[in-house]
């Protein structure tokens, strides 16, 4: 009777489980950054919108009128070399408020509701981000489709669109790229070139959030969200606020006019 022979492990082979077992471990990790990162910036992108609309679009037309009445105090004091400097940087102040206003909604989508992602949204965009993760391969050919790919899934969650995620991922499943395999030196050498990719987008995924918070935009949001909590409406106070300045402004300017026009 012969006695049944022992699998030897080696040492790349051990090497290669502890490397996967790192590897796997900070996939999911990553998987989960990326969906807070994203779900951090469609909010805030979602809320800016809304700013945008209730809020922003006022301070245009404030900065516009302020604008219009430095012009008739330096036309009333061509002389005044103070008064033409404040004209230059009313209308500065105006056309940079204009333009930042354009280029936030220019790329605006028809739809405007709001960023709410369920659950099973969440769990799908997790499930992609863990196969599909561009950081997740060393091959480039590999990298560029899963970046593509994980471009689309990043559109389909802000949208939120569970059938286009869910189209994804039974697209991905079919695909040969979902197959792995090759020998033990090959799995090694990926899996630790893999690591490196990961950790070092964890580091981005960080700067990149740290970044948002401390956006002018994130912290009105936060305060809108804390304003909510005890039953305030604060963008709706901030629109009221910013109403009333311009209805300020605009009888002062209206008294310039029929000032300069009386002095005729």
């Amino acid at each position: 009777m012969h006695e049944a022979v022992e699998a030897v492990i080696t040492p790349e082979e051990e090497e290669l489980a502890r490397k996967l077992e790192e590897l796997n471990t900070l996939t999911e990790m990553l998987a989960n950054k990326e969906l807070e990162f994203e779900t951090l910036r469609n909010s805030v992108a979602s809320f800016e919108r809304k700013y945008l609309k209730l809020v922003g679009v006022k301070y245009v037309k404030l900065d516009e009128i302020r604008a219009q009445i430095a012009a008739e105090f330096a036309k009333a004091n061509p002389h005044d070399s103070s008064a033409k400097k404040e004209f230059k940087a009313a209308r500065s102040a105006a056309d940079r408020s204009a333009n930042d206003f354009h280029s936030h909604t220019a790329n605006e989508s028809a739809s405007t509701n709001n960023f709410v992602p369920s659950e099973e949204l969440k769990k799908l965009y997790r499930q992609l981000a863990t196969k599909i993760h561009p950081d997740t391969t060393t091959d480039e050919d590999k990298k560029r489709n899963q970046n593509n790919l994980m471009s689309e899934v990043n559109a389909a969650y802000a949208a939120c669109d569970l059938n286009r995620l869910k189209e994804i991922l039974k697209g991905w499943q079919s695909s040969p790229d979902s197959v792995v395999g090759e020998d033990v030196a090959a799995k090694l050498v990926r899996a630790i070139r893999s690591i490196a990719q990961i950790t070092a987008r964890l580091k981005e995924i960080e700067k990149e959030t740290e970044a948002i918070k401390q956006s002018e935009i994130f912290r009105v949001m936060k305060q809108v969200q804390l304003a909510e909590e005890s039953g305030r409406d604060l963008l709706k106070e901030l629109a009221e606020k910013v109403e009333a300045e311009i209805e300020i402004e605009l009888a002062r300017l209206e008294s310039m006019k029929q000032g300069f026009s009386d002095g005729k």
